[in-house]
Parts: C-alpha cells; sequence; structure tokens
C-alpha cells in the first residue's frame, strides 16, 4: 500500500474554466445516459425496475428529496448546488407542489440548456437556474430550506470540499438539511493501481480531488452541522453503474471513433466513466456515499 497520489494541482482560476470548458463541450453527450439529462447514478430499491436505467436515475433524485426531510405542507426552496442542466429540480417541482428549487452552476451552457428544458408552467413558477460559484454564493445567511449536490460537491478542491460545505452551512435555515450523493476516498493508502486509476478519472472529469468520506464528515462536524448520516451505497448504484459499458461504446463509436478531429475533452469523458467502474471494485478505498445532515436549530455561533 501507498499514500494517494492526487492529481496535478491547477491555479483556482484554470481549474473553474476546465470545469467550464468541460461542461460545456460534453454537456449534450449526456443525453445517450439519460433522456432527461440526469448527470448522475441511480439508486436501486425494491420497487425500481432494474432494467429501465431512467427510474433508477429518478429515484435517486427521490432519494435526495427524501433524505431532506422536509414538511410537504408548506413552502420551501430548495438550491441545487451544482444543478447541470436542471433535471433532478425537475423531478422535484414535479413530485411536489409547495416546493421551489434554484438551480445554481458556473456553466453558463449549462443554465442556458437547463432554462430550454424546463418551459413547462409549473418549471417556470417553481423551478430557476442561476450563474453561480456554490463556494461563494449570493445568497443571505439562513434563506434555504435544504440543500442538495449529486454528484457535483467533488468539484470543489481538497478532500474536505471544506468551502463547499461552509457555503451550504451558511446559506441554509437552521434546521435545514444537506444531501450529498458521490463518490468518496476511503482511507489514505491506496495501492498504484487504485492511484492510477483515480488519476484517470479525475484528469477525464476535469476533477481535482474526490473527498475522502472521513475528513468530509469531520469536517461537517467542525463546521456545526449534526444529525450526520452516513450510507455507503454502492451496491444501490450498482446496477445502474452496469449500464456504463454499453453506453460508453455508443458513445465512443458514434462520437470518437468517427470522428477524424480533436475530442481530448470527449476522450477523457469516454474514459473516466470505464476506469471509474474499475476503482470502483476497489471497496476497501473507494464508495459510493449519500451523506446527510442538519444544521443545527440553536447555534452557539453563526
Amino acid at each position: 500500500m501507498i499514500n494517494t497520489v492526487n492529481t496535478t494541482p491547477t491555479s483556482p482560476s484554470n481549474y473553474k474554466q476546465g470545469i467550464i470548458d468541460y461542461y460545456s463541450e460534453a454537456g449534450m453527450d449526456y443525453e445517450p445516459w439519460s433522456r432527461r439529462f440526469n448527470m448522475h447514478f441511480g439508486y436501486f430499491r425494491l420497487g425500481v425496475n432494474p432494467f429501465n436505467r431512467e427510474a433508477m436515475l429518478d429515484e435517486m433524485n427521490n432519494q435526495a428529496l427524501s433524505r431532506l426531510q422536509l414538511s410537504l405542507n408548506k413552502a420551501n426552496t430548495l438550491l441545487d448546488l451544482g444543478c447541470g442542466v436542471g433535471a433532478s429540480g425537475r423531478f422535484i417541482v414535479s413530485n411536489t407542489e409547495l416546493v421551489t428549487v434554484i438551480g445554481a452552476t458556473i456553466v453558463p451552457w449549462q443554465v442556458k440548456k437547463a432554462k430550454e428544458l424546463s418551459t413547462d408552467r409549473e418549471f417556470q413558477e417553481r423551478l430557476t437556474f442561476e450563474l453561480m460559484d456554490y463556494c461563494k454564493l449570493p445568497l443571505a445567511n439562513q434563506s434555504i430550506d435544504g440543500a442538495y449536490a449529486l454528484e457535483s460537491s467533488c468539484y470543489d478542491k481538497g478532500k474536505d470540499k471544506r468551502r463547499f460545505l461552509e457555503e451550504s452551512f451558511r446559506i441554509l435555515k437552521p434546521g435545514a438539511r444537506l444531501v450529498v450523493a458521490d463518490g468518496f476516498t476511503k482511507g489514505e493508502k491506496h495501492t498504484r493501481l487504485f492511484n492510477f486509476l483515480y488519476r484517470k478519472v479525475c484528469k477525464g472529469w476535469m476533477l481535482d480531488d474526490f473527498a475522502g468520506v472521513d475528513v468530509f464528515v469531520k469536517a461537517m462536524r467542525d463546521i456545526g452541522y449534526e444529525d450526520i448520516q452516513v450510507q455507503d451505497a454502492s451496491w444501490r448504484v450498482a446496477l445502474s453503474v452496469m449500464y456504463v459499458p454499453w453506453v460508453s461504446l455508443k458513445y465512443f463509436f458514434s462520437k470518437i471513433f468517427l470522428n477524424k478531429s480533436d475530442m481530448k475533452i470527449e476522450m477523457g469523458h469516454f474514459v473516466a466513466p470505464v476506469f471509474g467502474m474499475l476503482m470502483g471494485l476497489h471497496r476497501s478505498q473507494y464508495g459510493y456515499h449519500i451523506i446527510s445532515a442538519r444544521k443545527p436549530i440553536k447555534q452557539d455561533r453563526q
């Protein structure tokens, strides 16, 4: 066993621009994965059809909503931290009556596309998309009833994602919850093979680092979160992950193999999920977790 080798450090401005470039270039490539543009893995439970990938993707949205523990008989405003093109927000608005969702992303293309996909009246009334950095939100303290991040908190730099956690804590109302679903590393030492796969995945998805589950939870506690609930959901997402080879092969031959131009970003988009499957087999070193926590109702400090 050896220490984890992180990806090559980049300046904050270059790192942010890399994320914007990646999602601007590869954004439409998520449609073969999900016709509704769900940009995350799915969640399987009894009653969900494992042969229906979209149903499992929607169930992950449902898991986020249920873990926010909202009182659905009153108005709530939720914040989607890293909203992509708004699939999770559309699911929540479609399945509630009084919930309003604000989608936050740093990618201008995603804001434009999200609005194009959200023209129904119910979406226009209760769903908005804003160009916002979730580490520096232009929102008032204690103004949001709940927040969630589906495979987006990983884009904050560092292993503990402290800036992301501090800012979400600031904008949440007392008693409100944060839900995070993402890949997390386990422990501090990893094999050379794992590190090789890890670097390839991070490079392909323009990531600085995945969070470490232990340091992420510790940062939550240090910041002031309570009632922290951690579920290793690796087996719950495994059935949707099994679709990756087929979707990736279709993507490779239709988008990359037949295209002779420089497609560096697209190639990374193909490599990352394939290597991610192999990385996920290292169960003692990596797992998919759903973590939720509550901002205390009574606080000793702001």
